[in-house]
């Protein structure tokens, strides 16, 4: 099997630290959002704040402030879990950054504030033009320039509609310049110089339910049931295959027996409708390329019936809402420490006892039938079944005078692919000749090379811890 790097991209470790504490907000948040405690999440308009608004049911809930519960609902929104919709758009003050403004408006022509709108009159015989106002006297109107009267429309005076006037620069005009006054730092501001700010509530994608309820809670509880089995176990594992491709498997869990190293990819496929054939598939090549032969597929809600025919032509473990209950609901024997240095013994018992105490039920001498139909003898047959998966290795015990070549391992190999088992083990005394080692790392056997050993025992008895 091709080396299995579990590394995981790392950062810093303070970004590490507020990046899981982050992580730890979003799915409370999350939860509260399952559980409908929580429906909808709007923004309040806060002047008080830094950021002019705030979201109450989130900041009361993680005991957070402003900007970080901004970053966390984003960090949903970014992730699908959340959907987020226009709420309103703010402007903020360029000088001191506050979204407390006022709009003003301003003389196109020398900005001056001073400006009146109203009707605008125009007297013909001066040239004045001017707001209605300005006009008006008594009841009459009178032009303040040249002080006549004007007392007929379209002979002595014309009406040029609602317009604007600058009091400052006498300037007419239809649009005034809009301006922005910050009502914290008093600085004005103009269109191009505020920046606008988005704010959105935020709202509860159902289509992640599935996921999110089997993330919160099964998935935990299935990772310490792994451990409780003497799993190391890593999540999100990146592992390189014999193609050379790097593929991502949702949680790789590994088991060093001594004897036999067992690594089970385990993917999750969770979805609406039941999952088809394509996702099987693609899971199935991940695994083989990665050189996996223990494979477990966690299926909410279900295999469609192309795909569950797939899976157990290639001997993948499926485990469907109903199994995933019955395997959390069992009670593991208590999780055993690793074993880290290679596994020495003198003698068959000795290796039994070891098997025993992995956990494993022990036979001697078994006879499985192979899927050809033909009967075989295996010195040891050990299997281990955990609920989420069985582990059956076969070991064959060889002894001669001389190293051994190719054939005797062969003959092996030949009976445990046809009984379907992939986990192998092969005692050689006192060896293997170049050629048969070679074919043994080839065909993925484990071997062990020893001096001497005691010969096997003849009673055919099974026995479990």
């Amino acid at each position: 099997m091709e080396e299995i790097d579990k590394a995981v991209e790392t950062t810093e470790t303070s970004q590490a630290v507020s990046g899981s504490e982050k992580n730890d907000m979003e799915m409370k948040l999350v939860a509260e959002m399952l559980a409908a405690r929580i429906v909808a999440i709007k923004p309040q308009f806060d002047f008080t704040t830094e950021q002019g608004f705030i979201y109450p049911v989130v900041e009361q809930t993680l005991k957070v402030k402003g900007k970080e519960a901004v970053a966390i609902m984003e960090s949903l929104a970014d992730k699908g879990i959340l959907k987020k919709s226009f709420f309103d758009r703010l402007l903020r003050c360029p000088r001191c950054q506050s979204i407390n403004l006022r709009p003003s408006i301003h003389c196109p022509k020398c900005s001056s504030g001073d400006i009146v709108r109203g009707r605008i009159l125009e007297h013909f015989a001066c040239k004045y033009v001017g707001v209605e106002d300005e006009f008006a006297a008594k009841g009459r109107y009178v032009c303040p320039r040249c002080k006549m009267e004007l007392r007929t429309l379209g002979d002595d005076y014309q009406s040029q509609g609602v317009l604007y006037k600058c009091r400052g620069c006498s300037e007419i005009f239809s649009v005034p310049l809009i301006k922005w006054r910050c009502l914290k730092c008093s600085s004005l501001a103009t269109e191009d110089e505020v920046s606008e700010v988005i704010i959105y509530s935020y709202s509860f994608d159902e289509s992640k339910r599935s996921w999110l309820e089997f993330e919160l809670q099964p998935k935990a509880h299935f990772i310490k049931l792994l451990r409780q089995h003497g799993y190391e176990v890593t999540e999100n594992a990146r592992v390189k295959g014999r193609s050379g491709a790097e593929h991502s498997i949702d949680i790789l869990a590994t088991r060093d027996d001594g004897v036999v190293i067992h690594n089970v990819a385990i993917g999750i496929e969770i979805a609406r409708d039941k999952i088809g054939l394509d996702r099987i598939l693609d899971f199935d090549v991940k695994a083989y390329d990665s050189g996996i032969h223990d494979k477990v597929l966690i299926i909410i809600p279900g295999l469609g019936e192309e795909a569950e025919k797939f899976a157990s032509y290639q001997r993948i473990k499926v485990l469907e809402p109903k199994d995933l209950e019955i395997v959390l609901m069992s009670s593991p024997q208590p999780g055993r420490e690793i074993v880290k240095e290679p596994f020495e013994f003198k003698s068959n018992s000795q290796l039994i006892q070891y098997l025993k105490k992995q956990g494993y039920r022990v036979k001697e001498n078994a006879e499985v039938q192979g899927r050809s139909g033909a009967a075989h003898n295996i010195d040891i047959l050990a299997t281990r079944d955990e609920g989420i998966i069985t582990h059956r290795i076969a070991i064959g015990i060889e002894a001669d005078e001389k190293p051994m070549g190719l054939d005797r391992i062969f003959d092996f190999d030949d009976k445990a692919y046809d009984a379907g088992i992939l986990d192998k083990v092969f005692i050689a005394v006192p060896g293997l000749t170049k050629e048969a080692r070679q074919f043994a790392k080839r065909q993925g056997i484990r071997v062990f090379e020893v001096e001497q050993l005691e010969p096997p025992t003849q009673e055919n008895s099974e026995s479990q811890t």
